[in-house]
């Protein structure tokens, strides 16, 4: 699966969730934050899909995300981003 199409399932999945995504230029990395008590995920278009991917994936791990139905390829996508992340918190 290549990083667009994974990139727009991730998207898929934040808008059944009734998450925001706010996609920007800048000098930033992305992910998710609060903005006016509302939870968002930031995604910079600057960067390379891959990273927009990862940043994407980050941001949906601090949701429920079994509230809703996840392609097994993409839910083992979001589960190794956060064994990564996880791993190199240590």
């Amino acid at each position: 699966m290549n990083p667009k199409t994974i990139y727009n399932k991730l998207n898929l999945i934040a808008d059944k969730l009734n998450i925001k995504i706010i996609k920007g230029t800048g000098n930033f990395k992305g992910g998710c934050c609060v903005i006016k008590e509302e939870a968002v995920i930031v995604i910079n278009k600057n960067k390379p899909f891959e990273e927009r991917v990862r940043n994407l994936a980050l941001g949906l791990l601090e949701f429920n995300l079994d509230e809703v139905q996840i392609d097994s390829k993409i839910k083992n996508l979001i589960d190794d981003y956060k064994y990564a992340e996880v791993k190199y918190e240590r």
